[in-house]
């Protein structure tokens, strides 16, 4: 390519880049005023990571699952609204790395009370029939926050479920920057994933192609990877700024669906979870 369309494509991915994530950070917003998380070390959060307890339920806990999941008095499954952590062994599977100290964490969040204060989410159930709510403690802190603040959870945008989005992103930012638990490890390229892979992941690619179709929107990366953003999603997304990531270097997270023909797939619901890296070309 001649030096000058270079240039001049650069520049057009420069101001795509910014306006995508002037969008991203619109998208995201929980639309409540910014405030600063009384924790020692914490960094500045949105109010929505705090709530007042009177304006919560109170639910006893009767199992730690893990480091996301809680097992309610009644037989309900909750589900924690906004973070990801690590899996704990199950059929002969490992753990993965600081799973146990997640669930750990957890456990010392809830306190020897053994309950957890919730707010309803906007959608209040997973396809699994698992309760989805937001999580406090007993002084009304979020308890995806204190997780993704120690470095223990990776921060998860799922629509309509994003009142905490705001704080929940500056916690991992904050988190990430120190290179704190997860963040200690880079994010994975699709070469280096395991022919079984399945599960949540954070990639970091080349997008090889952006298209089109019927059956919805699709970012390819590294030629094995499938992002697919299905038609009620796509009211979130702006077609022009997908298209400027072709040849860019993205970081995407979600859960990796195996498919035939040794590639993957996975669903995107919310543009906070597919972040652009580099300029086209480079």
């Amino acid at each position: 390519m001649r030096p000058g369309v270079a240039a001049i494509r650069k520049r057009q991915f420069r101001s795509g880049l910014a306006l995508f994530l002037c969008l991203l950070a619109a998208a995201c917003s929980g639309g409540e005023a910014p405030g600063a998380d009384p924790g020692r070390g914490s960094p500045p959060v949105a109010d929505s990571c705090r709530a007042a307890p009177d304006t919560l339920q109170r639910r006893a806990v009767t199992a730690v699952v893990d480091g996301d999941t809680l097992r309610l008095a009644g037989g309900d499954k909750l589900r924690l609204v906004g973070v990801n952590t690590r899996e704990i062994g199950r059929d002969g599977r490992p753990d993965e790395p600081l799973a146990r100290a997640a669930r750990t964490a957890l456990e010392e969040i809830l306190g020897p009370d053994g309950a957890v204060w919730l707010r309803a989410a906007e959608d209040s159930r997973d396809r699994y029939d698992r309760l989805l709510a937001y999580a406090f403690d007993a002084r009304g802190h979020s308890v995806a926050q204190q997780l993704i603040a120690r470095g223990l959870g990776f921060h998860v945008a799922i629509a309509p479920n994003l009142a905490l989005a705001d704080c929940l992103r500056a916690a991992e930012h904050a988190a990430r920057a120190q290179g704190l638990g997860v963040w200690a490890d880079r994010p994975l390229a699709i070469a280096e994933l395991p022919p079984e892979a399945g599960g949540f992941y954070l990639i970091r690619d080349r997008v090889t192609r952006v298209s089109f179709k019927d059956n919805g929107w699709w970012v390819q990366l590294g030629g094995k990877l499938g992002v697919k953003i299905g038609e009620d999603d796509q009211a979130r997304f702006s077609r022009r700024q997908l298209q400027a990531l072709e040849g860019a270097t993205v970081e995407v997270r979600g859960w990796l669906v195996p498919m035939r023909g040794a590639w993957w797939m996975l669903n995107l619901d919310h543009p906070s979870m597919l972040q652009p890296q580099s300029v086209a070309g480079q």
